[in-house]
């Protein structure tokens, strides 16, 4: 009888432990602490434009600042392909988070709702069509090319002018924001004609080939209005190499850095550009904030731009 007590009061306990311990494991796995060790992956687009280089290196920078971060760097060198294959592959290897920067969203759309099923998905610079995903950090696009529009309402005056659109890539998100905003802007102004637009997929070398073509044809381009620095340095070249001394250059990044956009409106390079910072500093710090699970986050963050022109030196 006291062996049969024993035996039930064994098995009580036991099950009490069972209990306990998969408490505990529960709690652990759905209840983050700042001491845990965090890893995150980080898909990016490309690495040749300069913009892109200085994202990765602001999530490095501020991801040093966390002993419990670890970022694990994925380029896909433009092809959407590979970069579906990267978000995989991240996600494979046990990453906690996505910070995905994209290039074309539509044809990531897929990817990154699958990413999102699984764990959270922070998207940089360019919103997936649709909201599977858990927070999205950008700038406002379309008030960015709003602005470049008044920098040109401005710089005609009466006379009428013939502007030259760069963009960057074919039906991308950003270029559409920024080219409707910029549209917008000029449109009461029947002395502004957008003459024609042009995609040179982010790339210097790029720009200068087809814009050095365009002018050696067209003599009457006023403004050329680049939706980046980088393209618009290339037009920067493209205007020295066929003499179009007259030709104004807007630009849209505003890095800094001997090639920056800063440096090239203050060195009369560009007319004006748009600061917009890349959001890197800002993923990691939503992404703590995700993990931990201690926090309000927002849907959307809307990073400020700021109009850099060479009066903004002045003061």
């Amino acid at each position: 009888m006291n062996i049969k007590k024993n035996t039930a009061f064994v098995g009580i306990i036991g099950t009490f432990l069972i209990v306990i311990i998969s408490f505990v494991i529960h709690v652990y796995r759905t209840n983050y602490n700042e001491n845990d060790v965090f890893i995150i992956g980080m898909s990016q687009s490309n690495l040749y434009e300069p913009w892109r280089l200085s994202m990765n290196k602001e999530i490095e920078e501020e991801a040093k600042k966390h002993n419990n971060v670890k970022i694990i760097y994925k380029d896909a060198g433009g092809d959407e392909e590979k970069q579906k294959k990267d978000i995989q592959d991240l996600i494979n290897f046990g990453a906690d988070l996505l910070i995905v920067s994209i290039n074309d969203s539509k044809q990531l759309t897929g990817a990154i709702k699958n990413a999102h099923e699984r764990i959270p998905v922070i998207i940089l610079d360019r919103s997936a069509p649709e909201d599977d995903y858990t927070l999205y950090i950008g700038s406002d696009t379309k008030s960015i090319g709003i602005q470049a529009g008044k920098i040109i309402v401005e710089l005609a005056g009466n006379n009428n002018v013939k502007v030259l659109e760069v963009q960057g890539t074919l039906n991308s998100s950003v270029d559409e924001e920024i080219t409707s905003g910029f549209k917008e802007s000029i449109s009461k102004y029947k002395n502004i004609n957008i003459d024609r637009t042009i995609v040179a997929n982010w790339q210097k070398n790029e720009a200068q080939d087809k814009i050095e073509a365009i002018l050696k044809e067209d003599k009457d381009v006023d403004i050329i209005f680049s939706h980046s620095d980088y393209m618009a340095l290339g037009a920067y070249y493209a205007k020295v190499s066929t003499k179009a001394n007259n030709v104004k250059i807007i630009g849209i990044d505003g890095l800094k850095g001997s090639e920056g956009g800063i440096e090239l409106v203050k060195n009369d390079i560009l007319l004006g550009t748009f600061t917009c910072k890349t959001g890197g500093k800002e993923a990691v710090d939503y992404a703590l904030k995700i993990l931990n699970k201690k926090e309000y986050v927002p849907k959307k963050v809307i990073l400020e731009c700021n109009k850099i022109t060479k009066e903004s030196f002045k003061n």
